[in-house]
């Protein structure tokens, strides 16, 4: 721990997430690493919560104070340690499916700027996709986003 997280008390314990702020926190984190976090961005990533399973029993004030939880976390832990209690919490598929909404985020306006697409192969890396499976993926968004 460093001298300002000492002063400011920065978290270090093991962070625990349940199913539905896994997916928040991979919907948060895409919209928010080209460093900008637009109403519209914070628009689609609802549009994606809400399309989910996980969500189909969430009123929209319980995934408002998801989305916020989740942002709070990312903002003072860090992507890294967040996404590491997203892994420990989702199934293999459900991790292709977090792959898939964070695709969905970042090529749903059909720019996809240097830092999204890091962010992308950063995430696909830490979540251990394969890269056909990975490919499969954006080729499907690319589809659904081409209309």
């Amino acid at each position: 721990m460093g001298l300002f997280d000492k002063v400011f008390g920065k978290e270090t314990g093991e962070i625990s997430l349940n199913k539905a702020e896994a997916f928040a926190a991979v919907g948060i984190a895409t919209v928010a690493s080209d460093g900008d976090v637009s109403s519209e961005e914070m628009q689609r990533v609802v549009a994606d919560m809400v399309s989910l399973r996980t969500f189909r029993k969430h009123d929209m004030k319980d995934l408002a104070n998801t989305l916020n939880k989740v942002a709070g976390l990312i903002k003072k832990r860090g992507t890294g340690p967040v996404f590491d209690a997203v892994k420990i919490v989702l199934t293999k598929e459900e991790l292709q499916t977090a792959f898939f909404v964070a695709a969905d985020l970042v090529m749903a306006d059909g720019i996809v700027e240097p830092e999204e697409k890091k962010f992308l192969e950063d995430l696909q890396a830490t979540i251990q996709l394969d890269d056909t499976t990975a490919l499969k993926i954006v080729e499907v968004v690319a589809i659904k986003n081409a209309a």
